[in-house]
């Protein structure tokens, strides 16, 4: 089971060193603010050439350096209201000492379970929006779980794929017909993964699909789930 023997059971979480400079690599929820900003909502929280452009516009009006990027500067010129390092946001674990491995699965749930109703974001991990995966790993680390090849930083890039990397991360795997409370589930065709969710029981689970974080049936999509699922914490 998961316990002080594990190396990746940690009191606490490492915070990236330094905040991100948002160009067209990343995602999440910088980028959705800048967009609400400046009106390119249409690019789904993707950094691409639409806001690119709008930083670059925006840029030249204020007589600022014109790199469509978005730097400290940029960010306060755009009157964004919230810190400049809101992608450094990490939870930090949530369970007393020496907790069981059921202790952490009901910390992971409950972390999740109070995050329904917030938006979803492609390539959050909050505070304000999540995607499938930024919900996940953020939950995991609320009962203490830490991936060194899956951060929240790398989660904000567009070319990385969380799902994916938790997935293959090596966390032991089971069945989908052997699935516990607590375990994570994953959708999609052979070959690719199109999202993952927590399962919670009963045939439920808790999931961010647009528009919000909510909790719904395990089956309520068109893709298939994946045969096996992934279980972050006990046997």
């Amino acid at each position: 089971m998961a316990g002080d023997d594990d190396p990746y059971i940690s009191s606490t979480v490492p915070i990236a060193k330094g905040c991100i400079v948002l160009g067209r690599e990343w995602a999440g929820v910088k980028v959705y603010l800048v967009q609400k900003r400046l009106g390119t909502t249409w690019e789904k929280d993707r950094y691409q050439q639409g806001t690119f452009d709008a930083v670059k516009q925006f840029q030249r009006k204020r007589d600022m350096r014109v790199t469509g990027r978005v730097n400290e500067r940029t960010w306060q010129a755009l009157g964004m209201g919230r810190p400049f390092c809101i992608d450094r946001f990490t939870v930090q674990p949530q369970v007393g000492a020496n907790p069981s491995p059921e202790r952490r699965v009901e910390t992971m749930i409950d972390w999740a379970r109070k995050q329904i109703g917030h938006r979803y974001v492609w390539g959050g991990a909050g505070p304000i929006g999540y995607d499938c995966s930024g919900l996940a790993l953020q939950a995991m680390h609320a009962a203490g779980r830490v991936l060194p090849t899956v951060t929240t930083y790398l989660h904000q890039r567009q070319d990385f794929g969380t799902a994916t990397a938790i997935y293959k991360s090596g966390l032991r795997k089971y069945p989908l017909s052997e699935r516990q409370r607590g375990d994570l589930v994953f959708y999609g065709p052979v070959g690719s993964m199109t999202h993952m969710a927590i399962y919670v029981g009963k045939g439920k689970v808790i999931e961010a699909v647009r528009p919000e974080v909510q909790k719904g049936p395990m089956r309520g999509h068109g893709v298939p789930l994946k045969p096996f699922v992934v279980r972050p914490f006990g046997r």
